[in-house]
């Protein structure tokens, strides 16, 4: 049986786009698999996100207290009071020891 040019040419085209068009439907599947190290790298991600958070508020927590030493007179005193034990002149400091026992 005699098949034209025409339609052999029709044919080999159909059948390569066939084939192209299952490659393409197939390889994005392959694609979508996850990467085992992906996970890992995603909650070290996290982890990461979650420290700086944590230094964030932090360094706005020291930016307040900055901002308080350099304005607030009481700010300062509380400071020098609880961190150096500075008290004026003429106060008494009374220090209570615990017990040796534990007892209260």
């Amino acid at each position: 049986m005699h098949v034209p040019p025409a339609m052999r040419t029709w044919g080999i085209r159909i059948a390569l786009a066939g084939v192209i068009a299952a490659v393409i439907g197939y390889l994005p599947g392959q694609m979508l698999q996850p990467d085992p190290r992906s996970a890992k790298l995603a909650a070290q991600i996290d982890d990461l996100d979650a420290e700086a958070k944590s230094i964030a508020a932090h360094d706005a927590e020291l930016a307040r207290e900055i901002d308080a030493l350099r304005t607030d007179v009481g700010a300062i005193e509380s400071r020098a009071r609880a961190d150096l034990g500075m008290v004026y002149p003429d106060e008494i400091i009374l220090r209570v020891m615990p017990s040796p026992g534990g007892a209260q």
